[in-house]
């Protein structure tokens, strides 16, 4: 994953969208996942191509990266990302950060023209049964998130965190979930560090805690039993020289705990080897994970059946987008016809105010429309019945090809 992820999602985008073949794409990546979605008229040939190019991504870890990626095509890629949006593919299934997440992905592909009508439908269907299946099941009831998960995974290991102190670096999002999920477990001693201090110091307000300033996080790791780390920085901010003199200072007769929950890691791996600390990663949420899920077999389930139940109608639309190519191409050319013949009256018309010409102009407009709505509702019915007998006749008459 570390290997593989990108720093500049926007940049990569762009470098995607000219992979041959690929009409639009977006890229999700979390915390423990890295997806791009991708339209094609050749699935199979893309799917190689956007392979490789996540292969040599991977430096060092080529056949582990190689052995990792998974492929979905077709109708399976759009069940795959309504599961995504539902929290069913989360770690800790259920959690709700996913479904920010699946829409601010595709927002980002927007901006940067990488995503088209295609995956504006995909996603606004996914996003539409991430809530109803929240709404439904319950599969979100209480509080879950890789943020509470490392909670209750440093709660698991120490016994209770009563009278510890814990440090959280990082106050965005995830940060957030770690620091309200330790307040609700009303700890005192929460200390939130960010490089944005304003923000730090907003989190820790709410929460009656205190903020740590960033450029002094040695001085606030002296104090600290358990470190939470949760930080989208593009490197590490604990480093093993960091940590070595913490350590030569540090003022508990207990080890030092830190879990890091970023992606890319903000926590140098050698940090382990140093006598007296105790790191942790998101790997080791695992355990959390798989108990949370046994928990929620029954809302899974259910969630399962609603998907079940989406997949079709996401079809349906996308057939039905199939045919908007023909439909966009008909009604821009009849409309062109009707501004000219439109022109052409006025002018014959001579010296008239204004208010008769715009009504002549809505006569004009309400035509074109009331005589194209049939033919282009009967277009969307045969793409969605997979009527391509009338599909193609529309093809030779108004001289568009469809997906």
């Amino acid at each position: 994953m570390e290997a593989v992820a990108f720093k500049d999602k926007k940049s990569a985008l762009t470098e995607i969208r000219f992979i041959a073949n690929v009409d639009e794409c977006v890229l999700l990546q979390t915390c423990n996942r890295i997806e791009l979605y991708a339209v094609s008229k050749d699935g199979e040939k893309t799917v190689k191509m956007l392979s490789e190019y996540l292969i040599k991504r991977a430096g060092t870890f080529v056949e582990e990266v190689s052995k990792a990626i998974e492929v979905s095509l077709n109708q399976d890629a759009l069940k795959h990302i309504l599961r995504v949006a539902s929290g069913l593919e989360s770690m800790i299934v259920g959690e709700d950060q996913i479904l920010s997440q699946v829409w601010d992905a595709y927002l980002e592909a927007e901006s940067v023209g990488a995503a088209g009508p295609i995956l504006k439908t995909v996603f606004n269907r996914a996003v539409s049964v991430g809530k109803r299946v929240r709404n439904r099941t319950g599969i979100n009831k209480g509080a879950i998130s890789i943020g509470s998960a490392a909670v209750e995974l440093a709660e698991s290991l120490l016994g209770n965190l009563n009278g510890k102190k814990v440090l959280v670096i990082g106050a965005g999002e995830t940060g957030t979930l770690v620091a309200k999920a330790l307040a609700r477990r009303c700890l005192s001693a929460i200390f939130v560090a960010n490089r944005t201090h304003e923000r730090a110091l907003k989190l820790a307000e709410e929460l009656c805690g205190k903020a740590a300033k960033f450029d002094r996080l040695e001085e606030a790791l002296v104090d600290a039993d358990v470190v939470i780390c949760s930080t989208s920085a593009p490197h590490y901010l604990l480093t093993r020289e960091l940590v070595c003199g913490v350590m030569r200072q540090h003022r508990n007769q207990s080890n030092l705990m830190i879990i890091d929950i970023s992606n890319p890691r903000n926590v140098e791996e050698s940090i382990q080897d140093i006598e007296g600390v105790k790191l942790y990663n998101i790997d080791d949420l695992q355990s959390i994970a798989e108990r949370n899920k046994e928990e929620r077999q029954n809302s899974i389930e259910k969630a399962s059946k609603i998907i079940d139940e989406e997949l079709p109608l996401l079809e349906r639309d996308l057939k039905a987008q199939s045919v908007m190519s023909i439909v966009s191409s008909l009604f821009l050319r009849a409309e062109k016809v009707r501004k000219k013949e439109l022109m052409k009256a006025l002018n014959m018309l001579g010296n008239i105010d204004e208010k008769k010409r715009k009504v002549i102009a809505d006569l004009t407009y309400i035509l074109l429309k009331q005589t194209f709505v049939p033919i282009i509702e009967n277009l969307r019915i045969a793409a969605m019945n997979d009527d391509r007998q009338v599909i193609d006749a529309a093809v030779k008459l108004f001289g568009r090809e469809t997906r």
